[in-house]
């Protein structure tokens, strides 16, 4: 079952050490259109049932209804919570209801089950990016390239197996060179059936994971609390969160998706009902912001909420914990992820994506078609209040890291590079060189812009590095002291230039390509001869690789003491 939720503060005891009695089995991983077995049918729309899962995007759909914005739509609906996908794709085809709400991942995965019944599905709607309730928590490795090799335990079918995938892919390491074990279940089962059926209880039970995906209050569970596990208390000794979408921001998306038949006899209703959670949605946003005007209208709400989401509507903490973990996109962020303007992460490269890493893991048999709605957003734009964009407040106070970068480098440059690092890019430059071209560096400068867009909440130091080897050579032919030392400085300050020369060009070449950039996630440092790659270079391509710029992407969740966002 799909359940990313805050269930632990409703059931208690479910952080409690497997029983040597229970069951240890993994699924087989296949293809969903293997797993599913459904006829077409036509779809009963007389009361459009709408699919929920526990999710804090979910919430404003609830609003939605709450409010009466469906039926200003004219649209009559009926919300069913059901967090067993595979279920949701049973009951779409066979007519129960036209629509399936899933992550991106889920929603192409189960392309092929509507394919092999004669149908494409219809994506309509993004409501959400998952931004900080899913993570991955290890027990050894430092950084996603030391996952070669290792096994990892998630959901079949679950929300984070185009999460695990990416994060794989955008650290070079090969799918093929990762062991994936499969459970059918996300998060602690309520009951204890006597079998382990989700990731969490399979990471307490089974010393051969090395990691797990997970839903982030399981992740601090294990982790004692996010920091390192003691093994006490449902905890895994030495267990970490080596990444949560707080940093991959831009990976796990929230859909709605329709079946193209319903939707090619139905696009006025399709549009509705679109039109309605995107007003929704809007309105979803006011009440947060005035809910201590609106506490009656608040409550309401959150009760019903957790009423529908959890089961409990005295578990309102639990949903605000649910929405604290999710973005909204709002109009804005559906047109981008639509049309492709503004972003990398827009639905169809998003879905060439997963569907490349699907079939390299054994979850797809191949390409399959996913249709956009081409809605008019003109016409979708008509009574909301926010339907241009809004300037995006910067993330980070780029002064104030750039300080604290310098301070940690002083101190500890060789653990600097290490500490927190995800991903690093590397660009090379001849000596004397001040500019850094689109014409040279294009791919560099891509390569650089995928990442930060899909980890959007990482902080990226652009460093620049000198070669040693001048002054080397000064202080074996005895200069003094104080020339060296403002030899090295100078390098610094070299190093620095290029730093920023290179930042300079990569917002230009963003910018020239129509993509939204927070110029504040770039930060430009001077790192001078203080880690050269060798040292001393004895050779003239390893003296050329002395002289870079390093695109270091830095997770910030290892790091809040130094880099605090700005709210």
């Amino acid at each position: 079952m799909v359940k990313r939720a805050y269930l632990l503060a409703i059931f208690a005891g479910l952080t409690t050490l497997p029983s040597l009695a229970q069951k240890l089995s993994y699924l087989e991983p296949k293809p969903m259109s293997e797993a599913v077995s459904a006829s077409k049918k036509s779809v009963d729309d007389r009361t459009i049932k709408v699919p929920l899962i526990t999710w804090g995007g979910d919430v404003a759909t609830i609003y939605a209804d709450s409010a009466g914005l469906f039926k200003d739509e004219g649209l009559n609906v009926e919300l069913v919570v059901q967090n067993d996908f595979t279920s949701q794709v049973k009951d779409c085809i066979e007519g129960k209801t036209p629509l399936i709400r899933g992550t991106l991942g889920m929603v192409n995965a189960a392309a092929e089950v509507f394919k092999d019944n004669g149908l494409d599905l219809v994506v309509i709607y993004q409501m959400t990016w998952s931004n900080g309730g899913d993570a991955m928590v290890v027990r050894k490795a430092k950084k996603p390239s030391q996952l070669k090799g290792d096994t990892i335990g998630l959901q079949l079918y679950g929300p984070h197996m185009d999460y695990a995938a990416n994060l794989l892919t955008s650290a070079r390491v090969s799918l093929n060179d990762v062991k994936f074990k499969w459970l059918p279940d996300l998060t602690l089962p309520v009951q204890d059936s006597g079998t382990i059926v989700d990731p969490v209880s399979a990471f307490l039970a089974d010393d051969s994971l090395d990691a797990i995906m997970c839903i982030i209050p399981d992740a601090l569970n294990l982790t004692s609390g996010g920091n390192v596990g003691t093994g006490s208390s449902g905890s895994v000794k030495g267990a970490r969160i080596l990444l949560s979408t707080k940093t991959a921001s831009r990976i796990i998306a929230d859909v709605y998706a329709v079946r193209s038949d319903y939707f090619e006899k139905n696009p006025s209703k399709m549009l509705k009902f679109t039109h309605a959670l995107m007003k929704g949605q809007e309105q979803l946003a006011d009440l947060m912001t005035n809910k201590s005007s609106r506490q009656s209208d608040y409550q309401q709400l959150m009760s019903r909420s957790a009423d529908l989401l959890l089961g409990a509507p005295q578990a309102v903490p639990d949903v605000e914990a649910l929405l604290a973990d999710c973005e909204f996109v709002g109009f804005d962020g559906n047109v981008s992820f639509f049309s492709g303007k503004g972003t990398t992460r827009s639905l169809s490269r998003v879905t060439d994506e997963i569907q490349k890493n699907f079939k390299d893991m054994g979850l797809m048999k191949g390409r399959v078609k996913i249709n956009d709605a081409n809605w008019d957003y003109t016409e979708l734009a008509k009574g909301l209040s926010k339907a241009k964009a809004i300037p995006s407040k910067p993330k980070f106070d780029s002064q104030k890291v750039a300080s604290k970068v310098e301070q940690r480098i002083s101190v500890e440059s060789t653990s600097w590079a290490e500490e927190g690092t995800l991903f690093q890019i590397e660009i090379n430059f001849d000596p004397n060189q001040s500019e850094f071209s689109d014409s040279r560096y294009a791919g560099d400068f891509q390569k650089a812009l995928e990442i930060a867009e899909t980890y959007g909440g990482a902080l990226i130091i652009v460093e620049g590095h000198s070669d040693p080897l001048g002054i080397l050579k000064a202080k074996q032919g005895g200069k003094p002291a104080i020339e060296v030392s403002q030899m090295q400085q100078q390098a610094k300050n070299l190093s620095l230039e290029r730093s920023q020369s290179v930042r300079t060009s990569f917002l230009a070449y963003c910018k020239g390509k129509g993509m939204k950039v927070d110029e504040s996630q770039f930060v430009s440092v001077g790192m001078g001869i203080s880690t050269p790659k060798f040292n001393p270079p004895r050779t003239k391509d390893e003296w050329a690789a002395n002289r870079r710029v390093v695109f270091r992407i830095k997770q910030i969740e290892a790091e809040l003491d130094e880099f605090v966002p700005l709210d």
